[in-house]
């Protein structure tokens, strides 16, 4: 009898850690078919994980005087908006990866259920990806395709069926397989590793997400640079393989790729380049303490219409269908809104789990977990994207303080 007990508790202990998971997957789920509800279900999560971090009373000394040196710029930036509703609105999305590592550290001794889940989670999209892949051939019209002004759309490239899973974008999907490799990899101890490992690189490639894949393979190079050589050439043999095997399509990919080469770094002439160079701008102008809160970039200035883009001449050149939601660049988002000051003390709270006296091996693997954030981030705004800090920024403290846990 108190066998059963301690294990329903433990049970019940598991899915309450888990649980914001499975409200910001499901809310992200959900958005394209209910953007409202779906909204909310995140939100809830942060709540959710705000509660659990006080009815626990486990902080992270570090954390809190970051958080109490940053707390004034926030405040100061949404005083000076152009508009308080969209200082509110933007504000709070600020705090979202703080709420996440306060979490993290609030559950850093329950490492082994979240290698469970994250063994699950993958299983589960892989299925449902290929679920996907079968319906797609069928020709039947899926629950994640988009639908606007009477047309149905997916995310495809050379008219191939872009990696979703569950989570509906294929940017995210390929990022968790991403995250998962590293987890599982260095953590997971079971016979079938392998077959876990080559799912995961089935996502990260079946997103087709081009900066997944090239964030990828540098971490390859860093992870396993012992082997480096052998697995890039497995992996160039078998894009040849495929490049031969389905030549129209290799090389609609290969343009795709040199256009995304241009639209993400080399081009002059993209909405990615000038939001840069309207951070480069504002850093010439010494913007110590930013424009205010909502002004640029992020969800509430597109929807409050900021004047700060009229202002600096913003040009979305051809990705004008971006400012519907955000600039899709993040960094030009915090040095603008809260100048140079704000904007690298920001960055720093963000970084507080990597500031340690030793570099070890658990280290190692958050600060490539890190890597791959902070770069999606350069084009994207992974950094302000609930999914993409559930599946990252919480993994910090776990992974490092697993090895003390297991001794």
């Amino acid at each position: 009898m108190n066998r059963n007990i301690i294990s329903k508790n433990k049970r019940l202990a598991e899915i309450l850690v888990l649980l914001p998971f499975i409200l910001i997957f499901l809310g992200g789920a959900l958005m394209n078919t209910s953007k409202d509800f779906g909204t909310l279900v995140k939100f809830s999560a942060f709540g959710y994980m705000i509660a659990y971090t006080i009815i626990n009373l486990r902080f992270n000394r570090n954390l809190i005087i970051a958080l109490t040196v940053f707390v004034p710029f926030l405040i100061y930036g949404i005083a000076i908006s152009f508009n308080i509703k969209a200082g509110i609105s933007d504000g709070l999305r600020y705090l979202f990866p703080i709420i996440i590592l306060f979490y993290s550290y609030s559950i850093k001794n329950r490492f082994p259920i979240l290698l469970k889940f994250v063994v699950v989670f993958v299983l589960i999209n892989f299925l449902t990806q290929i679920v996907n892949y079968a319906n797609w051939i069928r020709g039947v019209e899926q629950w994640f395709y988009y639908k606007r002004d009477g047309y149905t759309s997916f995310s495809q490239v050379a008219g191939i069926l872009r990696g979703t899973g569950v989570v509906v974008f294929f940017g995210f999907y390929g990022f968790l397989n991403l995250v998962s490799y590293v987890i599982i990899s260095k953590y997971y101890k079971g016979k079938y590793k392998i077959w876990l490992l080559g799912i995961t690189i089935f996502g990260i490639l079946a997103s087709m997400s081009y900066k997944t894949i090239g964030t990828f393979l540098v971490i390859l190079l860093i992870y396993h640079y012992k082997h480096f050589v052998k697995i890039l050439s497995l992996l160039a043999a078998l894009a040849m393989l495929i490049f031969v095997a389905f030549a129209k399509e290799g090389l609609f990919f290969l343009e795709n790729f040199m256009l995304r080469i241009n639209l993400y770094i080399t081009g002059s002439k993209t909405a990615r380049s000038d939001s840069y160079r309207v951070m480069m701008e504002e850093i010439a102008d010494f913007n110590l303490f930013g424009r205010g809160v909502g002004v640029f970039g992020g969800p509430a200035s597109i929807k409050y219409d900021s004047p700060f883009y009229f202002e600096k001449s913003y040009k979305w050149y051809d990705a004008e269908w971006l400012n519907l939601v955000t600039t899709d660049t993040f960094y030009p988002h915090p040095f603008v809104e809260l100048g140079i000051i704000g904007g690298f003390i920001y960055l720093s709270v963000l970084c507080v789990p990597l500031l340690r006296k030793k570099i070890t091996k658990r280290w190692s693997i958050v600060a490539l977990i890190y890597f791959a954030i902070f770069f999606d981030a350069l084009f994207s705004f992974a950094l302000n994207n609930p999914e993409y800090l559930m599946y990252s920024l919480v993994f910090t403290y776990p992974i490092l303080h697993y090895y003390e846990q297991k001794n």
